[in-house]
Formats: structure tokens, C-alpha cells, sequence
């Protein structure tokens, strides 16, 4: 039995609950592995945390921003996982709870190469999300060697730490024409490097990433993603996790979202482009009507921002039934947090509502994945 073998042993016995699971599943080339389930029990034994190496360069790094590390860390916080994010790096905001990582500004796949034995040795990863080639592609650096280049990387990762699950993504789009292209055609190897890699048995996994964002989730740059942009990145890279898909809707849209006695605001500092805020006052709520196509029971994810200086409240109603209270700890406005709950939903039309309990937050979007 290898040393993660035990450690997943140990988290499900953990994590495991009616609220939500993840179970077997199936990645490319046919690779199984056992997906992180989420919702412990009060009473479960302590289990050792899961040690997550996020392996990049800037985007990875998220510079400030602390890229889509942030929103990863809070999901996982909200449902009770105990992680550990490891590197030799640290940035990120305060909500970023540990801020510890592999994410290299400007690095291209070879430079990684050259130190990712060395990083792998001394922190022993459980879990390692790749996502390099963007600087190769814009720096036109040996491109037609670079799909080589990553399926070496890999063969060196793989073979360091075995027993870690290696989650390899796409690189996310490019606002230059000539470079996007150079990006497609990149992506393109990506998936038939990791089926070959995962038929031999490795353990590796791939992401699709390119295809969460467009050309609006990336900022003035054109190669970075904007703070929207890194929060569907977190969405795709838990559901990866998890095994659990995620359905995003945005609270400033008018399509499906409802305000009473609050804003939609306009700002680059969430997915979208938009929130909803001022919801400060008794009668205030902002109200989803979902079409599901299944009826049962799901995760959701509310992501909040709270600048009122103390932890916040909402009230949580679904189709009419009141459902508790939501509390967001005080990080400040734009400065994204993400509170979780499971509900029981119907196939067909369900309302979702968020109403004011206790002083004001501002809501961006919210997720709901099904709990097992």
C-alpha cells in the first residue's frame, strides 16, 4: 500500500457524509483514482492534510491576486478539507488563507523543468496542478518541441513523487490572434500526451481550461486572466478534484437573478464583470430562479465579499423553505470569500434566495454541484 494510498484511506473516512461525496471516477486514458470528497463529519478523527502543489508560472502565481489559488483554498476550506498548499513561493491576498506555491513569472516549461525535482523532493506534493506553456507560446520559444518538452515534464514529475495525483491543465486563452493560435495548437497535444501518460498507469489527469474563459475574462495584458477569469479557473479546478461538475451563475445578471432593495454594480474584481451589493437593509435579498435538470441534493457555493468591517450574515431560503443563515468574515469589498451549504433542489424551476440577516455583503456569483 503506498503512502497516499493510506492518506485517501484516511480522508474518506473523513470527509464522507450525506451532505456530499465524490466516489470513483474516470479520468482520460481510462486512469482511475479516487476523487476529494468534502462535508466532514463534527466528530471524524483528525486525518493528515492533503499537500497541494500549484506548478506554474505567473497565472499559477496570480501575482497579488493569488490567482486562482485563492478561490481553490476558500472552496476547499468551505467544506471542511484539511490542505496544505506547499512551494517555495508565497503571495496572495488575505483571504488566501496559505499562500504557499510553485508559480514561476515568465517561466517557460524548460526553466520549470530544471527545479521541479528539487521542489518535489522536499515538500512530497499529494496533489500537483500544471498549468505551463503560455510563456513558450508568447516568447515563440521551440514551439514545436514544447508538447515534448511538457510530456518530459511530466515523465520527471510522475516519476519523483508516484503516488501524487497530477492534474495538467490547457493554458487559458490569449487575446493576440497569431498568439491564441499558437496557444490551440499547443492545447491541441495536451490531451493525447496525458491519455498516453495515464495508460501507462501513471497517475495523471487532464483539465480543460482554455475553454472556462474567452477573451473577456483576461485582462488589459492580454495573457493574464482577470480576477473574474481566476475565479471560473478555481470553479474548473475543484470540479476537477472533486469529480463533481460546477454550474456558475452570475448575481448581476437580469436573466435569472432578482434584487430587491440592493445594486448591481459594475466592477473588473469579479466574474462577470459584476455583483450585486448594498443588500443592507430588512427586505433586502437577491433571489436565483435555476432550471435544473435533475431533482436532489447539491453543494453551493456562494461567493461573497464583505468591507463592513465584521462578519456578516444572510439568510438562505430554497423554494420558499428557509434554509439558515450564510456567514461571510470581513476581508473587505472585492475581496472574495466563499460560503457553502447543501439544499435540496427539484428538477425543473427552483428559486434560490439570499436574504439580509446582519449588516451588509455584496454577492458575485454562486456554484452548485451535486453532492454525490
Amino acid at each position: 500500500m503506498t503512502r497516499l494510498d493510506r492518506i485517501i484511506i484516511a480522508a474518506v473516512a473523513l470527509f464522507v457524509s450525506l451532505a456530499a461525496c465524490a466516489g470513483m471516477r474516470l479520468q482520460a486514458g481510462g486512469s482511475t483514482h479516487r476523487a476529494l470528497a468534502v462535508a466532514p463529519h463534527r466528530d471524524a478523527p483528525v486525518a493528515m492534510p492533503l499537500r497541494v502543489m500549484a506548478l506554474g508560472d505567473s497565472i499559477t502565481d496570480g501575482l497579488s491576486s493569488g490567482g486562482y489559488r485563492s478561490d481553490l483554498w476558500q472552496y476547499m476550506k468551505a467544506d471542511g478539507m484539511r490542505t496544505d498548499f506547499v512551494g517555495s513561493r508565497s503571495s496572495g491576498p488575505p483571504q488566501l488563507g496559505d499562500r504557499d506555491d510553485e508559480g514561476h513569472p515568465g517561466w517557460r516549461i524548460r526553466q520549470v523543468s530544471a527545479h521541479a525535482r528539487d521542489w518535489l523532493l522536499k515538500y512530497r506534493p499529494d496533489i500537483v496542478l500544471l498549468q505551463i506553456g503560455t510563456n513558450d507560446v508568447i516568447q515563440r520559444w521551440g514551439l514545436p518541441a514544447a508538447p515534448s518538452r511538457l510530456g518530459a515534464l511530466l515523465d520527471l514529475v510522475t516519476a519523483t513523487v508516484p503516488a501524487a495525483q497530477v492534474y495538467v491543465s490547457t493554458i487559458t486563452p490569449l487575446a493576440n490572434r497569431k498568439n491564441e493560435a499558437r496557444a490551440r495548437a499547443y492545447n491541441a497535444a495536451i490531451p493525447g500526451i496525458v491519455a498516453d501518460k495515464a495508460g501507462a498507469g501513471l497517475h495523471v489527469h487532464l483539465v480543460d481550461m482554455h475553454s472556462v474563459l474567452s477573451k473577456d475574462d483576461l485582462s488589459g495584458d492580454g495573457v493574464h486572466p482577470t480576477n473574474g477569469g481566476y475565479a471560473k479557473m478555481a470553479a474548473r479546478w475543484y470540479s476537477a478534484l472533486t469529480g463533481r461538475p460546477m454550474t456558475r451563475w452570475e448575481a448581476e445578471s437580469p436573466t435569472y437573478a432578482t434584487v430587491n432593495n440592493g445594486e448591481r454594480l459594475t466592477t473588473a474584481n469579479a466574474s462577470g464583470d459584476g455583483k450585486v451589493g448594498y443588500l443592507s437593509a430588512a427586505g433586502s435579498f437577491l433571489e436565483f430562479a435555476l432550471q435544473l435538470p435533475d431533482a436532489g441534493r447539491y453543494r453551493l457555493y456562494v461567493r461573497a465579499g464583505n468591507g463592513a468591517g465584521g462578519a456578516c450574515e444572510q439568510r438562505l431560503t430554497v423554494n420558499g423553505r428557509p434554509q439558515g443563515e450564510l456567514r461571510y468574515p470581513a476581508y473587505g469589498w472585492d475581496r472574495w470569500t466563499i460560503a457553502a451549504a447543501p439544499v435540496d433542489l427539484n428538477a425543473g424551476r427552483d428559486t434560490l434566495r439570499l436574504s439580509y440577516a446582519a449588516c451588509s455583503a455584496e454577492i458575485d456569483a454562486i456554484g452548485l454541484s451535486p453532492a454525490s
